[in-house]
């Protein structure tokens, strides 16, 4: 908001000392975000918080100013010279929907002159940011910077019925607002309406056809109270934004409307040449009572640390215009109604640590034991799984967690539920939190592709976002661990041959299992699986004992497709709850074997949809502790091997812990793994 010096000085005495004035507005509160000249005069630019709305204008600026100071405030008073006809025998105000307008006040003018304003009116408004229109609309503007209450002037002579009604919009109503721009309204919105159609949207802006004209002679004056939620709701529906709903929407003083509405009618009066219609009509259907607030002088000493006595805490108070009563250790206040943002007593010490001085207050040091320093259990366990994947040659990545859900579509996920949508997205790209990492992660390896970075071995650890189910409004915000890689894990070399480090699935399984092995997670198994975006024959579900805790696969070609790239991609998403819950991060010494080992290489012969990890798990079931580890080393189709049929490579390390194993006794093993082979699973071995 922009200031003049000149108008600040109207109402309070200060001296020509703008660093001084600058000063004490900042710590007052407003920020002060610039200074300049203006047409001879110095202009403050101040930004003002939004729980402040009796800041929004000169005369509460200078109420502040001059509470900070201790230096006297100049009344406001307003004095109108009215015709004898009382303004019922013309005009009528009807409040239909008082919850949202709790009060609104009306003046009469008869036979006003629209013309250009005086230059003094034009400066002051220039100098304020406003263009000047015509002096009936620029006397309602300057009222609204004096005193902080927008207005709102309408042709009487335009006006069916001649009356006014405070009501909610009808579905399938519209308005043309002064911008002349057609309004679709909502049963949510706050309109004045005349006897037949709403002429004003409540708050935001008025409308074309009751607009002030060169023609017209008699302006009605609207001054009114709204709840600031409503304009707020209204003003976003619409996309609009204007000086009266920036106003409305942080507070305007309910029991300023009539002043408001006197002064704008003695402006026009004296500018033009109006006479003023007896009586101001001022409907109040639910009365706005001053709050009543009481401190402890105890607690003020407590929270600010210094030494002050009751006296001076109501003093401090009194030059807020506060109405202050002392009752033993106890200041009652009652507080004005342009003041809202002062509801409890920790209000009123800041109150009080304002007027008395922050900088008045001694600096201390927080007495008590400190808890101890660093980083939560939770938070080191986190940083050491991005280590451990780091070394792995991974590079951390961090995503926004806001997406909208056409984005997850593109990526082949369609969140049917659970979806948190915002209300009041900033951008349409960013219109709900993300159910998964794998849209986010996959859209920064294929934006490292289109522009030519071939190898991208990336993860992120984050959070995504689930709505509770219908009637729990409970959401969650589990953590996920998501994987992503193409391309190779290093640069290739002459000493390295070009596959070594190629990206393939059983590489990023790879990159799974020593994470779960470092972990010290036990019971992994890969099984085939399906997944909306990733290729129905190549991903598997990761499960440990009986638990899924994740999905690894290849990216669906037609997604890849669809986004116009070449090479594949793997992915893998880990639920990192789960994670946590199965990690045993104690780690336990174990001696080096004593006994040496003896290595069994079987071909299995499988059907291609056998999957070798049931080989496996007969082959260590079987072989009971002998057998020290199982691997596969090879894969074959071709001849003798049927069509339909792959021979599968196994090797089996076999160790005991308190002997050396001979040979005969570690073929007698292989042999009944042989066994159990052909009668439990029903597969034959090779050689």
């Amino acid at each position: 908001m922009r200031l003049p010096m000149s108008w600040l000085r109207e109402f309070v005495p200060v001296e020509n000392d703008i660093d001084k004035i600058a000063h004490t507005l900042e710590m007052a509160g407003l920020g002060v975000e610039g200074i300049e000249e203006f047409n001879g005069d110095v202009v403050f630019d101040l930004e003002i918080t939004p729980n402040r709305g009796d800041w929004l204008s000169v005369y509460g600026v200078a109420r502040e100013l001059a509470a900070m100071l201790n230096l006297p405030l100049k009344p406001f008073e307003v004095s109108v010279f009215e015709t004898e006809r009382d303004i019922s025998e013309f005009a009528k105000v009807q409040i239909d929907a008082p919850d949202l307008c709790p009060r609104y006040s009306a003046r009469l003018v008869w036979g006003v002159t629209v013309d250009e304003s005086p230059d003094w009116l034009k400066g002051r408004l220039e100098a304020c940011g406003v263009r000047p229109i015509n002096n009936i609309v620029d006397i309602t503007n300057y009222v609204l910077f004096e005193l902080g209450q927008p207005l709102h002037a309408f042709d009487f002579d335009t006006l069916h019925g001649r009356q006014i009604i405070v009501r909610r919009a009808k579905d399938g109503e519209f308005i043309y607002t002064l911008d002349e721009i057609r309004r679709e309204l909502e049963s949510s919105m706050l309109v004045i309406a005349d006897a037949d159609r709403p002429v004003a949207l409540a708050g935001v802006m008025g409308g074309l056809e009751t607009a002030i004209t060169p023609f017209t002679k008699n302006v009605l004056i609207e001054s009114a109270h709204f709840t600031p939620s409503g304009i707020r709701k209204t003003a976003r529906k619409l996309g609009m934004k204007t000086e009266s709903s920036y106003r409305f929407e942080r507070w305007v003083d309910p029991s300023g409307t009539v002043r408001a509405a006197d002064r704008a009618a003695q402006l026009m009066a004296e500018i033009a040449g109006g006479k003023i219609c007896k009586g101001v009509i001022d409907v109040y259907p639910l009365k706005i009572a001053p709050a009543q607030v009481s401190v402890l002088t105890k607690r003020v000493r407590s929270l600010l640390g210094i030494e002050i006595s009751t006296e001076e805490i109501a003093a401090l108070l009194r030059r807020l215009q506060f109405e202050v009563t002392i009752d033993g250790d106890t200041v009652h206040c009652l507080v004005p109604t342009f003041r809202n943002d002062i509801k409890r007593e920790a209000d009123l010490i800041e109150e009080v640590a304002r007027l008395y001085g922050y900088d008045k207050i001694p600096m201390t040091l927080p007495k008590g034991i400190a808890p101890r320093a660093g980083e939560s259990q939770r938070r080191k366990f986190e940083n050491s799984i991005r280590q451990f994947l780091t070394r792995l040659g991974l590079q951390e990545i961090v995503t926004l967690s806001l997406t909208n859900p056409e984005e997850e579509k593109f990526w082949g996920l369609e969140a049917k539920d659970g979806i948190l949508q915002l209300r009041n997205p900033l951008t349409q790209d960013h219109t709900a939190t993300r159910t998964s990492l794998l849209p986010s992660v996959l859209s920064v390896v294929a934006h490292n592709l289109r522009n030519g970075v071939k190898d991208a071995w990336v993860f992120e650890l984050g959070k995504a976002y689930r709505q509770g189910k219908v009637g729990d409004m409970a959401s969650t915000e589990p953590r996920r661990l998501c994987v992503a890689i193409t391309g190779n894990c290093y640069p290739t070399s002459w000493n390295l041959p070009k596959e070594s480090g190629q990206s393939d699935f059983f590489a990023l399984k790879g990159i799974l299992e020593n994470l779960l092995n470092w972990l010290g997670i036990d019971e992994v198994s890969f099984e085939r699986g399906q997944h909306p975006s990733l290729h129905p024959y190549r991903t598997a579900v990761v499960r440990v004992g009986d638990k899924v805790i994740g999905v690894i696969g290849e990216m669906h070609p037609k997604w890849l497709q669809l986004h116009d790239l070449a090479q594949p991609i793997f992915v893998a998403e880990l639920d990192f709850e789960l994670l946590s819950e199965l990690a045993k991060l104690e780690r336990r010494h174990k001696p080096l074997p004593q006994f040496p080992s003896i290595q069994r290489d079987i071909a299995v012969v499988m059907p291609e949809d056998f999957d070798a990890d049931r080989v496996i798990d007969l082959i260590e079931r079987v072989g009971g502790k002998l057998v020290e580890w199982v691997t596969v080393f090879d894969e074959y189709r071709g001849a003798p091997i049927p069509e339909g049929y792959r021979s599968v490579g196994f090797t089996i390390v076999l160790r005991a812990e308190d002997r050396t194993l001979s040979s005969d006794e570690a073929d007698q093993i292989v042999q009944q793994i042989k066994i159990a082979l052909q009668f439990e699973l029903g597969l034959m071995t090779r050689g």
